[in-house]
């Protein structure tokens, strides 16, 4: 839906007006507008989201801002969401609309003071999340809002549990701020203690920490996190230069917690071992920044030259990188060695291990691994026939935005297999396909419309 249209939509409804963009992203944008709700005003931020096909990752954050607003002074205030078409739109109270990236824009970096509020804020945010095993995963300057006494941290639907798993694996758009350890599918407490230190440097600067304001390539982006160091640490105090330093160690293990921060704001002390660190500067880029993270192991790399062998038919080789990451237990290298065993590429074809790959992916909550287990347990590949079991695998995977399982459902619930029929379902799971791109689920909707015709 375009800008204008969406405005046109926020200002038909009869609780809003003065409706106005603030922010846009490709698949997101915020606006601010007054509500009227039992006689009063009060002024709401308004986030509309047009990416909805992850029913899972969307009740998931409606559940942890229930639960962060009974910390009212450390989060704007979640109200309510709508659904519109295919997009959600969430209420906040209003508490800003300039972005800390905006700020410091206009206004230039922020004073020691004010960074100390700034990290003081951050910190007792955090402890909310992390307190409840959730950690924010996009901590970054266009992800704060400076409010009138208070920095406010939002983007809570990128948020996921602390704990290697599928979704801590995918690197998904800009990466200008990503914990190397991301890399190799991991994140936690310690991930969104690195990306503070990397926009704290920016409040400090108004620069990125290693300017990758211009870079654009995503392999670059993460190469730099993975192996550059901070630029021009000099110009700042040494007591936050050394801070700076601790925050952002290659190494999650050797990063400060949440407790040593709270005492660096009483003392402003850092570990010995940090004060005597000697960091060798490193800025430069290698000529192919994906293969240089691919030789110094890191799984994801390894993963995207595994899936460039693959495409270019040189499956001994993608065979022997995807063996190399299952092996540490990547699951998106896990489904694809699936695809493998199942289809008989370079290995002996086995449903059996087949099977056992993509059961290891799904229990890590791999969306594609669980429609694949699927598959072979409705088609009796491997195992029995068991329709109920291939349905549930399809509703997993559904729920977490797999298109094809959308449609799949849908199909299920039209026959009637492993499930009672209901056309309602079937019709609202062809729609959800359809409308993202599914061209089987588009001549389903057909099907199912003729059948009433």
């Amino acid at each position: 839906m375009p800008q204008s249209d969406m405005v046109k939509s926020l200002t038909e409804q009869p609780d809003l007006s003065h409706v106005k963009l603030i922010n846009e992203r490709p698949t997101l944008q915020v606006y601010q507008a007054i509500q009227t709700f039992e006689g009063e005003q009060k002024k709401q931020l308004i986030r509309v989201n047009k990416d909805i096909h992850n029913h899972f990752a969307s009740q998931r954050e409606k559940d942890l801002l229930h639960y962060l607003n009974q910390f009212e002074e450390d989060f704007p205030r979640f109200n309510e969401i709508r659904k519109q078409g295919f997009a959600y739109l969430t209420f906040f109270d209003y508490v800003g609309k300039k972005t800390l990236k905006q700020k410091v824009k206009k206004s230039g970096a922020l004073s020691l003071k004010k960074a100390k509020h700034f990290l003081a804020n951050m910190i007792s945010t955090l402890e909310h999340a992390h307190n409840v095993g959730f950690v924010h995963t996009q901590l970054n300057p266009e992800n704060i809002i400076v409010g009138k006494n208070r920095f406010y941290l939002v983007g809570w639907n990128n948020a996921i549990p602390s704990l290697s798993s599928f979704e801590s694996e995918l690197l998904l758009g800009d990466q200008q701020y990503c914990p190397p350890e991301r890399l190799n599918g991991e994140y936690g407490d310690a991930g969104d203690i690195y990306n503070l230190g990397c926009t704290l440097y920016f409040a400090l600067t108004g620069k990125h920490i290693y300017r990758l304001n211009k870079v654009e390539h995503l392999f670059d982006q993460l190469y730099a996190h993975a192996f550059h160091t901070p630029r021009k640490l000099n110009s700042l105090p040494i007591f936050w230069r050394q801070l700076i330093v601790w925050m952002t160690q290659k190494d999650p293990e050797k990063r400060p917690g949440l407790v040593e921060l709270k005492q660096w704001l009483l003392d402003e002390s850092v570990p010995k071992s940090i004060r005597e660190q000697s960091l060798m500067p490193c800025k430069k880029f290698p000529q192919d920044s994906l293969t240089a993270l691919a030789d110094s192991h890191f799984l994801y790399a390894l993963f995207k030259k595994a899936s460039l062998y693959e495409s270019s038919g040189d499956t001994e080789r993608a065979f022997n990188l995807y063996e190399s990451c299952a092996f540490r237990e990547y699951t998106r290298a896990e489904n694809n060695l699936g695809l493998m065993y199942e289809k008989g590429l370079v290995i002996h074809q086995s449903y059996l291990k087949a099977m056992n790959m993509y059961h290891h992916a799904f229990k890590k909550g791999n969306p594609f691994a669980a429609y694949n287990l699927a598959r072979l347990f409705e088609n009796g590949l491997g195992a029995e026939q068991n329709l109920l079991q291939a349905f549930k695998l399809y509703q997993f995977s559904a729920k977490r935005g797999h298109l094809a399982a959308q449609n799949k459902l849908g199909e299920l619930y039209m026959a009637g297999k492993g499930v009672n029929k209901d056309v309602v379902q079937a019709r609202f799971w062809f729609g959800m396909a359809a409308h993202y791109g599914n061209p089987e689920a588009r001549l389903n909707i057909k099907k199912l419309l003729g059948g009433f015709a």
